[in-house]
């Protein structure tokens, strides 16, 4: 026995094959039901004679110049267009995501500052792409992050977490770079600081910025200084009211300051040393990279970010 033979025999129907029984009862003869599916006549036949091997029966008899169904391909016809219709409706509908219709949770995981400067601008994309679909914003852990985006706990995250990148997939957001922000006024600050001034000044530290800092003391402590700390907060939002009511300096974010100068009396005061930007990443995990709905969460993410600057800069 052929191996073509044995598969005609005892192999399981294809969905080639369940289109060509449906194809030959709706036209009713071998050339239209070829054309229809767009074969050649001899590959139609052959479909058919594996199906007829498989289930022992002729399926169609010529009457005429038409090909008459027997019975059983009769009854075959309703399952037969049943399984294709789950295939290509359904699980082919697993392949796709449509967010204008899409009623998901997506949820996200960033710090405080991801919520005040970048949440606000995803909520805009998404409502003009996926007005049904609803955000879950979550506090972004940077110990447990993989587990979470492994566990589907979280979709995506976005923000500094420098050491998840040979866990996690990830792209670049942006750059943050940081100003020292001082009150509107205050008597014993000007326009800038000479370093020394900067260390004696009491100022506010924000424990959420650990690299930051951390640069901050190695270069104080390169001149033979320590900085003042006048207060520790991981009251992000805080801050520039804070400053504004205080003696108190502060390292914040630029996009922060410029979010909050308008409504706090606040003022960026000159330094003698740049303070190095971090990168906001968003990170997934492998798992989910393919993902349709993930994939659009990540390009409507990346967009919003990239757009920050002009939303900040309306009205």
């Amino acid at each position: 026995m052929t191996q073509k033979t044995s598969e005609m025999e005892t192999g399981e129907p294809q969905l080639a094959d369940l289109r060509a029984v449906l194809a030959l009862l709706r036209d009713g003869t071998v050339t239209r039901a070829a054309q229809s599916l767009g074969v050649t006549q001899s590959t139609l036949s052959y479909q058919l004679d594996r199906m007829r091997q498989r289930f022992s029966d002729p399926l169609f008899v010529r009457v005429g110049n038409r090909m008459a169904a027997t019975p059983f391909a009769q009854r075959l016809a309703e399952p037969a267009a049943r399984v294709l219709r789950i295939v290509e409706t359904e699980i082919a509908g697993l392949a796709a995501f449509d967010p204008a219709s899409s009623q998901r949770e997506f949820r996200i995981g960033m710090n405080e500052m991801g919520a005040i400067t970048l949440l606000p601008r995803l909520m805009q994309q998404m409502t003009a792409l996926a007005p049904r679909a609803r955000l879950a914003p979550m506090q972004g852990d940077p110990a447990m992050l993989a587990q979470a985006l492994e566990s589907g706990a979280m979709d995506l995250a976005a923000g500094h977490f420098p050491q998840a990148h040979d866990l996690l997939l990830h792209q670049l957001l942006y750059k943050r770079d940081y100003v020292c922000i001082a009150r509107r006024g205050h008597a014993a600050i000007g326009r800038a600081l000479t370093i020394e001034q900067f260390a004696a000044a009491p100022q506010i530290r924000l424990p959420t910025v650990p690299a930051t800092s951390a640069w901050i003391d190695a270069l104080m402590n390169r001149h033979g200084l320590r900085v003042t700390v006048g207060m520790s907060t991981g009251h992000v939002a805080s801050l520039p009211f804070i400053v504004a009511a205080s003696e108190l300096i502060a390292i914040v974010p630029r996009e922060l300051y410029e979010l909050f100068a308008p409504i706090a009396a606040v003022k960026v005061v000159g330094l003698p040393f740049e303070i190095p930007a971090i990168e906001i990443h968003q990170y997934w995990h492998p798992r989910l990279a393919k993902d349709p709905a993930v994939k659009f969460l990540r390009e409507t993410l990346y967009t919003a970010a990239r757009a920050r600057k002009s939303v900040q800069a309306g009205p």
